[in-house]
């Protein structure tokens, strides 16, 4: 295999906060990488002006302890001082967190203020001074320069998601390295009344220069893989067509906390609860379950758990926060948690009576995956990814059937030999794929010929 360049933007930009979705996947993958001493690998970052650098020493040794987790994530260190709070903050920046993006800014002023929902004058102040922290400790990487892997003909380079978002805007000089990146999805495309508009744009820029500019994309699921397809097909999108092939994703939550021990989340220990684990935005289809729980309040009363909503709050949100502000019983059912640490989220995935994931679309569906990974029953919506990723083992219920999501709640909550049926089903069909299968079935695909198939030919990938 020729030599291997990395792009590690997306766990550094992203720092030290509990990974969700992409980067969870881009982690783990840097990960499997970094403990592949077989392997002649390099890692850069790509800027926000497009240009691209290796990165320095200090840089890589903050990236493995980054994606190994022994750096602490900032959300979850309850009950430290303001004196520690600033500490921790300052010895992440030393460390070389002054590569992480904006992200972590307004992740780290929030815990530096003690102000979640990240306003007022000390969260403010709090982000200022990280980012003059930040300008100050960062590296001088003039000297890596020349040593741009993305101009090199004779190297294969994989490009992160959201390293892969600022070459598309910003880069001018060409791209000459053989480059592979994973597709996690096409819905902005498909279904673009879910999201807000710019980011449709931007992801229909981002995918013509992933067909134009990648020799391979890697599909996190079929389903993502002929959406690709077919989207080409449709636009009739001239030149050169990449590889299309289908690398599935794992879950890599549960792997990824190695010999840590889970959390548990105090509020809700002693009582029985469902989780869906998810941003909160309109293609997630919080609605559905928030009006099954206010129909079966009365009908189940205790019998019916908790619904723990574990997720940032993200565009498009009007009619869940309506209806919350409508039904205010539910705040006695219905439990919105923020920030948890991955160890806390392996308890609830532990600790559940079942699952629910309700989404209109998904790519993947990482947090149905998890669920079974645990061995949780999980109820999934007819989205096609989500069977996927639950391996057909799971009850599917159309997205927009409320009353068929109240009647497969309503049996979750009450029907014990359904359970174990269900985790019967999981003990016995699910076949976990590994972060390590993962990264190397990737690093196959890279190291493969350059030549695809033609276009809507779909590719095999090595096992």
């Amino acid at each position: 295999m020729d030599k291997l360049y990395f792009d590690a933007t997306q766990p550094l930009r992203w720092g030290p906060h509990p990974p969700v979705g992409i980067p969870r996947v881009e982690s783990a993958l840097i990960r499997q990488v970094l403990r592949r001493k077989d392997l002649d690998v390099e890692f850069f970052l790509i800027e926000g002006n497009g240009a691209s650098r290796l990165l320095t020493a200090l840089e890589r040794r903050y990236l493995e302890a980054l994606v190994e987790c022994r750096i602490p994530y900032i959300e979850t260190m309850e009950g430290a001082t303001y004196l520690a709070r600033l500490k921790a903050v300052h010895q992440i920046i030393q460390a070389g967190g002054s590569a992480s993006g904006k992200e972590f800014d307004r992740v780290a002023a929030a815990f530096i203020a003690r102000s979640p929902r990240r306003q007022g004058l000390h969260y403010r102040l709090a982000k200022l001074a990280i980012r003059v922290e930040k300008l100050f400790a960062r590296p001088d990487a003039s000297s890596k320069r020349s040593a741009d892997p993305l101009v090199d003909p004779q190297v294969n380079c994989f490009l992160s998601n959201v390293g892969l978002h600022i070459l598309a805007a910003h880069r001018t000089a060409p791209v000459r390295a053989r480059a592979s990146a994973v597709l996690h999805d096409m819905i902005p495309l498909e279904l673009p009344h879910f999201f807000d508009s710019g980011h449709v744009k931007s992801f229909a820029r981002d995918f013509l220069w992933k067909i134009s500019r990648c020799a391979e994309l890697l599909c996190v699921s079929e389903y993502t893989a002929q959406s690709a397809r077919n989207y080409i097909d449709r636009e009739k999108i001239a030149g050169p067509i990449p590889l299309i092939s289908v690398n599935p994703l794992g879950a890599f939550l549960r792997e990824g906390l190695g010999r840590a021990s889970e959390v548990a989340v105090k509020p809700i220990v002693d009582r029985p609860f469902a989780v869906y684990c998810s941003t909160i935005e309109a293609r997630k289809n919080h609605i559905v379950l928030l009006r099954a729980w206010q129909k079966l309040m009365p009908v189940l009363g205790d019998r019916l758990p908790d619904l723990v909503i574990c997720g940032r709050w993200g565009w498009k949100v009007d009619e869940v926060k309506q209806f919350l502000a409508e039904h205010p019983e539910l705040l006695t059912k219905v439990r919105v948690l923020s920030g948890i640490s991955d160890a806390q989220l392996a308890w609830l995935y532990s600790h559940a009576r079942f699952g629910v994931f309700p989404s209109h679309a998904e790519g993947w569906g990482l947090g149905a995956a998890e669920c079974l990974d645990f061995g949780l029953p999980v109820l999934v919506s007819d989205a096609q990814a989500l069977s996927e990723a639950t391996q057909g083992l799971m009850p599917v219920i159309p997205a927009d059937d409320t009353d068929g999501w109240c009647a497969a709640i309503e049996r979750a909550s009450t029907d014990d030999e359904w359970l174990a049926s269900l985790r019967s089903a999981i003990t016995v069909g699910h076949k976990p794929v590994s972060e390590a299968v993962f990264a190397q079935r990737l690093l196959a695909a890279m190291g493969a010929g350059a030549a695809g198939p033609a276009r809507n030919q779909p590719a095999q990938m090595p096992v």
